[in-house]
């Protein structure tokens, strides 16, 4: 039985669950420790690599090696740094040892060897981390939560100095500590950093950048923000960055940012900041609908051209022809913005310019407008192939030859687009792909559309034309072909010159949402195969089991299997052939070498080696010990008062039976915030504020019974 009795933290023992409002009532009596992980890892390392550094000098006094460093400062840093390894060498619990090694590590002058001084400064802040962590007392804790404060000032790296300077004034607050503080936060700590105006959209907004992530949870923040002129402006804070939105173009804010607007690291804005800011009108710009690219051939009205603040576009339509379809389709580039260079090339190497000319559009100040570009009656006849069409604003220059847009890397409106009647559908299974073809205008079959199958590299596999039913069906062994002659895409033209393409390896369309969700189907073949655990060690035998079954669910008689296993880095291991023992089962036993590879082992089983795999499986092998005691912790009252010991009992017993007597018992003390009915009585009820942090108390055991 143990007896932990609640002093400077509130202790729960092992994971039990506490009232929050209690825990934060004995927070306030002392402060929560300051913990930074990372360098708390580094000082372990530091520590080591120090001991072996200075082996020589481990067995002197620590506290005349300090003393020595200390004297030796002011002449010669690197003597200083020797003696202070020694001093942490010989006593690494001395605080004033580990301050005299930062103070030595950060006086070192490396002259242009930057990778020395690199190091050294990063030992000199983790060696300031470690005098804190030896601290003895209040006082010293404070002034070393200072000196790390500096450390990390001299570093710039300004939150991390905060945060420490804070830390040090609630241990014990010190007046030069709290000016150095209020110093560096008026300068460094939270602040608005920079703001940006996005005057392009329909609706223009200003975003102010802070230094660091505001509030989170439900927080209203436009009690923080007035605007002139604006009497509720619309307010969105997301990270670091606040939005006011809601404002017009061509007028002229003054945005008050007020004293007070929170921050996530326990930092207001110390000053209502002010800015004057004008919202210019819109640039001229011009833009497509969507990357919807089949255009019906039947009621067509044109394509929609989108333009702000101009009374013209300057309008190219290029045609990709039949040949370079599939790498077309395949590109990177098929339904995006082409670049000015992209389209050059389009032009003189892929397809041809087939209309260039300008659009003439209605002008109106700052908004969207739409205007038809009739396809039809511009192009004329729609050759088979897809269709590419650019949209420029008109010059802001009418003097300069090339516009005043950007380089040749610069993004123009683009849309991709066919126009067509042909609606194209492909189901691909095991015997073969089927077309389905029907009327865009009524949905009906058309018969007599000639379909062609084309490989990936361009190679037509076959061609056949729609039955009655706008049906038709390739063989089988065309849809198996592999590398270049795998398929591509189909393309359909009718007797009256319509046309249309669609894409095979594209993604299919997902019917997971419409309760049709499962596994994958299954070929001719259909394998399961499994381990009877997860985990080995090396010099174990795996056994693996194995089941086949055809496609009616039954089990192919007398098929041998081939069973493959490979290493984590890919090598195969061993190879074994697996014959029918019963009803498609198979087990197999493999053994594993002492020094077996450590990591993720992978199975597979293959009914032709050079073909695909029928199943696999995965396991682990690695370096473990399994348990061997059971230990049970049972508290004999539960919730605990913050004014009684918490007492817990201990019950420890080995796995083969024998009670665990005389054995050390270590641990940490854990407090977190209570969740779930952490009073009896009161179930489903939660306390304390949705949005308010709550960091969990760690401590560890200092009496350590048996």
């Amino acid at each position: 039985m143990i007896a932990a009795r609640a002093s400077n933290v509130f202790a729960v023992l092992f994971f039990l669950v506490v009232n929050a409002g209690l825990v934060g009532a004995q927070q306030q009596q002392s402060p929560a420790r300051y913990v930074r992980e990372d360098l708390a890892n580094q000082l372990i390392k530091l520590e080591e690599t120090v001991q072996r550094e200075s082996a020589a000098l481990a067995g002197q006094s620590s506290e005349n090696l300090r003393r020595a460093a200390e004297a030796a400062l002011a002449r010669n840093a690197r003597e200083a740094l020797r003696l202070a390894g020694g001093a942490v060498a010989s006593d690494n619990r001395n605080p004033l040892a580990w301050y005299a090694y930062s103070r030595a590590a950060g006086s070192v002058d490396s002259g242009n060897n930057y990778s020395e001084r690199w190091e050294l400064r990063s030992r000199a802040v983790t060696a300031a981390y470690g005098y804190y962590a030896r601290a003895a007392g209040r006082d010293m804790e404070a002034a070393a939560l200072a000196n790390l404060a500096r450390l990390f000032a001299d570093r710039e790296q300004w939150r991390s100095a905060l945060d420490a300077y804070k830390a040090s004034l609630a241990v014990a607050d010190n007046p030069r500590v709290r000016q150095a503080y209020q110093e560096l936060r008026e300068s460094k700590g939270f602040r608005m950093t920079d703001y940006k105006v996005d005057a392009d959209g329909a609706t223009p907004r200003i975003c102010f950048d802070f230094s660091e992530p505001l509030a989170r949870g439900r927080v209203d923040f436009a009690p923080f923000v007035s605007v002139s002129g604006v009497a509720n402006p619309a307010v969105n804070a997301e990270g670091s960055q606040l939005c006011v939105e809601g404002l017009k173009h061509g007028e002229r804010y003054t945005v008050a940012l007020r004293q007070g607007l929170p921050s996530s690291v326990d930092e207001s804005l110390l000053k209502t900041v002010d800015q004057d800011i004008y919202i210019r009108d819109r640039s001229p710009q011009v833009r497509f609908s969507g990357k919807n690219y089949v255009l019906p051939r039947t009621g067509q009205e044109g394509v929609p051209v989108i333009s702000v603040n101009t009374n013209e576009v300057f309008i190219d339509v290029y045609r990709i022809g039949d040949r370079s379809l599939l790498p077309t389709v395949r590109s990177d580039e098929f339904l995006t913005n082409l670049s000015r260079s992209s389209a050059e090339e389009i032009e003189k190497q892929k397809g041809v310019k087939v209309w260039t000319g300008t659009l003439a559009v209605a002008r109106d100040l700052n908004r969207d407008v739409t205007t038809a570009f009739p396809v039809l009656e511009a192009v004329k006849t729609l050759e088979p192939g897809v269709y590419v069409m650019t949209g420029k604003p008109e010059k802001k220059n009418p003097a300069s030859s090339d516009g005043d847009y950007d380089g040749e890397n610069s993004s123009v409106a683009t849309q991709w687009f066919i126009v067509s009647d042909l609606g194209l559908t492909a189901f691909t299974g095991e015997d073969g792909v089927h077309v389905l073809v029907r009327s865009l205008a009524t949905a009906q079959p058309i018969e007599g559309v000639e379909i062609k199958l084309v490989a990936r590299n361009n190679e037509i596999l076959s061609t056949r034309a729609t039955d009655a039913r706008g049906i038709v069906r390739f063989d089988p062994g065309l849809s198996r072909g592999t590398g270049g002659m795998s398929p591509g895409i189909l393309t359909a033209t009718d007797k009256s010159g319509d046309y249309g393409f669609l894409d095979l390896a594209s993604t299919a369309f997902d019917l997971s949402d419409r309760g049709v969700k499962g596994r994958t189907a299954p070929g001719p073949l259909d394998g399961f195969m499994f381990t009877e655990r997860g985990v080995y060690r090396g010099g174990e035998t795996v056994h693996v089991t194995a089941m086949l079954r055809d496609a009616q669910g039954k089990a192919p008689r007398s098929l041998p299997l081939t069973l493959v296993a490979k290493r984590p880095d890919g090598v195969e291991y061993r190879r074994a052939v697996a014959q029918d023992q019963g009803l498609g089962g198979r087990s197999y036993s493999m053994p594993l070498i002492s020094g077996a590879q450590r990591g993720t082992w992978r199975l597979e089983i293959f009914a032709d080696p050079k073909g695909d795999s029928i199943a696999d499986a995965t396991f682990l092998v690695e370096d473990y010990v399994p348990e061997r005691i059971d230990l049970t912790l049972q508290p004999t009252k539960s919730p605990i008062n913050a004014d009684e010991p918490a007492v817990i009992d201990v019950n420890a017993r080995y796995l083969y039976g024998a009670p665990g007597s005389n054995l050390e018992v270590s641990g940490d003390i854990l407090v977190r915030k209570a969740t779930k009915n952490p009073i009896p009585g009161l179930d489903g009820f939660e306390y304390g504020i949705d949005d308010e942090s709550f960091e969990n108390v760690s401590k560890e055991i200092e009496e350590k019974p048996t």
